[in-house]
């Protein structure tokens, strides 16, 4: 057994004994909302936000199969180019040349619009119930095509509990893996910008970082148990439904996906404070039907597994966040993504890791950002032996940027990033990223 498997499973069993558990359901002060009716023991209340931004990249188009031969054991092969990279169909490029990007949209950022309705009562005194929906849309119509109907994705939509003894949710909500390091992203950088834009030609929400050092966390349906905070202690554990592999032959599942999450907060009075996290997940994948494993076929069945870490700290002006992850199946960009490179042609899943930093200053109505990040992935051993294949090896990004807040509900965006992703046999993409526009939320 080697080192990385040995340590992701010794972050398990230590999290695990931990219990976990969550930072809040949104981003701390990232969200606004108005009562709009209000009862005696019960209110009805909204949030949201709309914007747009003007993007411009330019760059390198996605890396293509030169045609060159690659010497391999079984004699000279044709090189092939595997995943990764940001595909763009408005390049100059041919059949056999990378060719370059230079193009411009009008898109949402890196959360979209939003609207979200929620009631809250209490059934009586102790306990508390509310449930809340949040409608996500974008602004870009699918492939340029400005007859095309924006469909609206309900992205939450739960039911919540609370008392003394913590709270209960039920429905669909953010998951608890990574969930710390994407919070960095949200309130260090890109709240109210874009990052990186995604699909180019197609539609958002964008990226921020995420696939540059942050798993981004997604949403799933689920049910979530926290407990009350103590001495800035939290913790939360979740079930939520198992996600299934699009590619290879792992694609069947059995039992609900664990994931948790611990934080501890500590306010520097009115100076600042320090906030720490630790998370995970885990869930087993299966071939479907009856299998007997060879080594032709590969494994029966694998392990979606990782851990994520990280801490943030706020001194007055200055804001600081890192962030990481590890673990085997997990996708470059969200956690236990439907992505090609979380398995191998055998089945076998890859290991990836990522580390991240967010730095942010505040100027009275200014806020100044600038970070860094790589995730990586790892061959597997069957990966070795297909030496003419180029997998992708690593995603690197870089930010920064300055918000001028109008007000609490008015906010202008300037920014600027780098995106680099490398194969294993030397292709490289490179595309830079400019971004100006405005967010209004309430």
């Amino acid at each position: 057994m080697s080192s990385r498997p040995r340590l992701l499973a010794a972050c398990l069993h230590v999290l695990t004994c931990l219990s976990f558990s969550t930072v809040l359901l949104a981003p701390r002060g990232a969200r606004a909302e108005k009562v709009l009716v209000k009862g005696d023991n019960w209110e009805v209340y909204t949030d949201g936000r709309v914007g747009a931004f003007l993007s411009w990249s330019v760059g390198d188009g996605q890396p293509i199969s030169t045609g060159r031969m690659i010497n391999t054991p079984s004699g000279p092969m044709l090189e092939q180019i595997n995943g990764g990279g940001w595909l763009v169909s408005t390049t100059d490029g041919t059949d056999t040349t990378q060719g370059n990007v230079n193009t411009m949209r009008i898109r949402s950022g890196y959360i979209g619009n939003t609207l979200g309705v929620g009631v809250r009562s209490e059934i009586y005194p102790g306990l508390k119930a509310s449930t809340y929906i949040q409608v996500w849309a974008v602004i870009e119509p699918d492939g340029r095509n400005k007859g095309t109907a924006i469909p609206a994705d309900f992205r939450q939509g739960y039911g919540k509990l609370e008392g003394f003894w913590g709270s209960f949710l039920a429905g669909r909500t953010r998951t608890l893996f990574s969930r710390g390091g994407t919070d960095i992203n949200v309130l260090y950088a890109h709240r109210w910008g874009v990052g990186m834009p995604n699909k180019i030609d197609s539609t958002g929400p964008t990226q921020g970082m995420v696939g540059f050092g942050v798993l981004g966390s997604g949403f799933a349906p689920g049910f979530i148990y926290g407990t009350p905070v103590l001495a800035g202690f939290q913790l939360n554990v979740g079930l939520f439904d198992p996600a299934t592999m699009s590619a290879g032959a792992l694609t069947r599942t059995q039992l609900p996906r664990a994931e948790a999450e611990a934080t501890f907060e500590r306010p520097f009075g009115s100076l600042g404070k320090v906030v720490l996290f630790a998370n995970g997940a885990y869930q087993k994948v299966y071939r479907a039907g009856a299998c007997t494993p060879t080594a032709e076929t590969g494994a029966c069945d694998g392990t979606l597994a990782g851990v994520g870490y990280g801490a943030r700290l706020e001194v007055g002006p200055v804001h600081l966040g890192l962030a990481g992850h590890f673990g085997q199946g997990l996708g470059l960009n969200y956690a236990l993504e439907q992505s090609p490179q979380a398995i191998d042609a055998q089945s076998n899943l890859r290991t990836f890791d990522g580390y991240y930093a967010q730095g942010q200053v505040v100027l009275g109505k200014f806020d100044l950002f600038a970070g860094a990040g790589i995730t990586r992935l790892f061959l597997t051993d069957y990966d070795k032996t297909q030496p003419q294949v180029s997998n992708v090896k690593n995603q690197i990004g870089i930010n920064g940027g300055v918000v001028y807040n109008l007000s609490e509900n008015v906010h202008f965006d300037l920014e600027y990033m780098r995106a680099e992703s490398n194969w294993f046999l030397g292709e490289k993409q490179v595309l830079h990223n400019s971004t100006t526009g405005m967010t209004v939320n309430w």
